[in-house]
């Protein structure tokens, strides 16, 4: 395997800034809302923000990509969730953390479809996958360490002021943009005139719809332990640090499967691999109901971790791989979009299932869900197998 670009380990290494910043605010803003007595469903409502405005954006900003290079996007996307993590420290309510995650929400959504589009650009056919594994090993680091500084952080100086910690770091990633932009690749050329071809081109896709598909269920189960296992930890008594370490247990684990993730690709196939990966999540899941220590609960967060972790990187290349020409920023956002149309429908309707009945009915839903989901995709991609096109790198700078 050859050693990444210089311009890959900068976007990976401000991605890591950015990252710890909005994964951090999500723990932050979680047990902040509870603190201020909300209940299960307010909680959901929250984590809904995080994606509502980049569900509607997410494919706007992937043809912008596309027209404008990366430069301008990253810079805004560092540059709205640091404003999005001052918002709760300015005016601590209910209110703004709302605000806040609308903002950290688009801010994020920015800077991701930017990075994956850069990552693939800057990559050939030979080394797409493990280049988009260590974009993703980037996401793994700042996964784990969001959650402990936000945890640790609450503990030891208190809810307020760790907005303003957090906010900190995707500062340092918006100086690196915007400061010192030499490392970033330009476009290609320069857009065509006249009319752009409809998003709806790239459902007609067969092999890239499904992708779309596996990579939203995904994102669903992901997006669920983001949002439940804090509520569903303090419920049972576990503290802020107790929490922030099972959820750095989850990003330990994505780190680790990432480091075989391309070589797992490469011997068995991309569609294999994410469908294995889709059933070890669903596992994970019906095994939570089941536990409460916080041990149990860590080990549990790994599985997840392994499973979630191996997808993630394995659907950002199968889309990158069958986008067509010059809209491979497009169809990162319409990744994005499926995904954030989970992050707003899933943690409504499970806020609202456990304020109700439980946590319980909670978790074996959406282990259900990740079985029949990993399942439809094995069938559709046996009958159907991929065809992908071969591109070419952009020489780095």
């Amino acid at each position: 395997m050859t050693a990444p670009p210089r311009p890959l380990k900068l976007i990976v290494a401000m991605s890591v800034f950015s990252h710890i910043g909005y994964g951090g605010s999500r723990v932050l803003s979680s047990l902040f809302a509870l603190n201020l007595d909300a209940s299960p469903l307010m909680i959901g409502v929250v984590v809904s923000l995080y994606a509502l405005l980049p569900m509607c954006l997410a494919v706007y900003a992937g043809q912008l990509v596309d027209r404008l290079g990366m430069r301008l996007p990253l810079a805004f996307g560092a540059l709205m969730i640091v404003i999005g993590l001052t918002i709760p420290w300015v005016r601590p309510s209910i209110g703004a953390i709302c605000v806040s995650a609308s903002i950290l929400g688009v801010g994020f959504m920015a800077w991701q479809v930017a990075a994956q589009t850069m990552t693939g650009s800057l990559s050939g056919p030979e080394n797409r996958a493990s280049n988009f594994a260590f974009l993703g090993m980037g996401f793994s680091l700042s996964g784990l360490l969001g959650p402990l500084v936000a945890g640790f952080s609450i503990d030891l100086i208190g809810y307020r002021p760790t907005y303003l910690v957090l906010a900190a770091l995707p500062l340092v990633a918006l100086i690196g943009v915007w400061w010192f932009p030499g490392w970033i690749p330009q476009r290609r050329s320069s857009p065509k005139r006249g009319p752009r071809p409809s998003s709806f081109d790239l459902w007609r896709i067969p092999a890239l719809k499904r992708t779309f598909f596996a990579g939203g269920v995904i994102a669903t189960a992901w997006d669920l332990f983001n949002f439940f296992l804090p509520v569903y930890a303090r419920s049972i008594g576990h503290s802020a640090s107790a929490i922030g370490m099972i959820m750095a247990t989850f990003a330990c684990a994505t780190f680790v499967v990432r480091l075989v993730a391309a070589r797992l690709a490469k011997r068995h196939g991309e569609p294999p691999v994410l469908v294995g990966a889709i059933f070890v999540t669903a596992v994970g899941y019906a095994l939570f109901p089941f536990f409460q220590s916080a041990w149990a609960l860590a080990a549990i967060a790994f599985l997840l971790g392994l499973g979630c972790g191996c997808a993630q990187p394995i659907s950002m290349t199968l889309i990158y791989n069958l986008s067509p020409k010059g809209r491979a920023g497009e169809g990162t956002g319409i990744r994005v979009m499926i995904n954030q149309l989970t992050h707003v429908t899933i943690p409504l309707a499970f806020g609202a299932v456990a304020s109700a009945a439980g946590y319980v009915p909670v978790f074996i839903g959406c282990a259900l869900m990740l079985f029949g989901g990993g399942e439809f995709y094995r069938r559709s991609s046996a009958r159907a197998p991929l065809a992908v096109p071969v591109r070419p790198p952009i020489n780095p700078p």
